[in-house]
């Protein structure tokens, strides 16, 4: 007879499924990962159709602040055309070719949509001409900017002394400059009339010294005013004393040098 003390019942073993369940986070990172892929194709796709689309073919362009450039150069220089879809534009590469011609010294170029271009420049005004082997242009900034041509106006004040390479590279010779520029516009109206200004020679380590047709006054760098002072003094005890003079030393403190 059987003993059913001893009788213990079976446990029910269940399978383990052979196949791995992903992770619910893990399944979520795929799922986003799916839709930004679909909406970068998307987005893809749908550039394209923009850039085929004559809604954006452009139709007008507007160029504002030219002076000395002409319109039509300027639209030459960017390189775009009546037509052309406005959105395939490298707008940077445009300004940087408008950017080119010498007289430009900003370009900003802006969409207009859905068929316009805007063109804004700023050109350089002269300051100053730097005699080298030829002649340039140079703006306030101290910046030779474009060769004269015979047509230019040359009315402005002539530096010699430093050549262009030196004052594109070297940065003591382009201090000198603007101090050069600061005695200009110091010195503007307060010069003396009698005494016609020529030629500014600049010298990095001995300043700046200004000839006249038959005088040339060292001025060194700084104190301009006072140093003008001291200029128009001598030049009038010069003349009541019925002297010439050939050189002008203002450099000196307390003293003013003459030969």
């Amino acid at each position: 007879m059987r003993d059913y003390k001893d009788y213990k019942p079976r446990r029910k073993v269940t399978k383990k499924s052979s196949g791995k369940r992903l992770a619910p986070s893990v399944l979520k990172a795929v799922v986003i990962l799916l839709a930004i892929l679909a909406l970068a194709v998307a987005a893809r796709y749908s550039y394209r159709v923009l850039l085929t689309t004559s809604y954006f073919n452009l139709k007008e362009i507007v160029v504002t602040g030219e002076k000395r450039v002409k319109r039509e150069e300027i639209i030459n220089l960017s390189g775009v055309r009546i037509g052309g879809n406005i959105l395939a534009i490298d707008l940077k590469r445009l300004a940087e070719r408008i950017k080119s011609q010498p007289w430009i010294e900003m370009a900003n170029v802006r969409r207009v949509l859905p068929r316009g271009l805007s063109i804004e420049v700023r050109e350089r005004e002269p300051f100053a001409i730097l005699k080298t082997d030829t002649l340039f242009y140079m703006d306030r900034g101290g910046k030779p900017f474009k060769e004269l041509d015979t047509d230019d106006a040359a009315g402005y004040p002539l530096i010699t002394g430093l050549s262009k390479v030196e004052i594109e590279r070297d940065e003591p010779a382009r201090d000198a400059v603007m101090k050069c520029f600061e005695f200009i516009e110091t010195e503007a109206g307060g010069w003396p009339q009698n005494l016609a200004i020529s030629e500014i020679v600049i010298s990095r380590s001995q300043g700046i010294t200004v000839l006249s047709d038959n005088v040339a006054v060292k001025i060194g760098f700084g104190e301009y005013k006072a140093k003008t002072e001291r200029l128009k003094r001598v030049l009038d005890d010069l003349t009541a004393k019925g002297k010439t003079v050939e050189y002008i030393d203002l450099t000196y403190t307390g003293q003013v040098v003459v030969r």
